[in-house]
This record gives C-alpha cells, structure tokens and sequence, in this order.
C-alpha cells in the first residue's frame, strides 16, 4: 500500500486536506470552462485586467499571463489589447498595462 493510499485511510486530517483541495481545484476548473464556454474573451480579459489591476489602475502582467487566466493563447490576447490601446482604452508598458 502507498503512503498515500494510507495516509488517505488512517488520517481524517490528510483526507479533509486533499479532499478540500480537490474541492477547490474542481471548482475552479468548472468556473474556467464556464467562463470558457459562455463568456465573450473579450469581457473575460478586461474582467482579468481589472482583478489584476493595483489602485493607480496598473495591472503588472504579461500577455502570456494574461492568456492563461482567461483561457486563451498568447497572441488573441496580444491582438486584442493592441486594438484597445489604438482605441485609447489602455495603456501599454512593458510588462504591464493600464486602463484609462
């Protein structure tokens, strides 16, 4: 038998710990395919914009990070905030963008 097989049958401590982690990983994994699924990119990146955003309205990301919150690749994302700085609506920096 595993340890972890044993530990998963000894220890009501361990269990609870994997059982409310798998718990939580289900729920996020649920929550991307949701957002995935019915939520226009668009919407899905300017939401990641703003919950990653400091309070001088900075967000300290990379596109690449971006992309992977939202469920995207790297260059959608690229295109997409490249066509909201033309626009005005944002700031681009390296590493970092800004809404205005």
């Amino acid at each position: 038998m595993s340890t972890f097989q044993h530990l998963m049958g000894e220890s009501a401590a361990f269990r609870s710990f994997v059982m409310d982690d798998d718990t939580r990983l289900m729920s996020d994994l649920l929550t991307l395919t949701d957002e995935v699924a019915f939520a226009p990119l668009t919407q899905r990146l300017a939401q990641r914009l703003l919950a990653d955003a400091d309070p001088r309205g900075v967000a300290a990301a990379t596109h690449q990070k971006l992309a992977d919150g939202v469920g995207s690749v790297r260059e959608v994302v690229s295109r997409l905030v490249g066509q909201w700085f033309e626009t005005g609506l944002i700031e681009l920096r390296r590493g970092r963008n800004r809404d205005r």
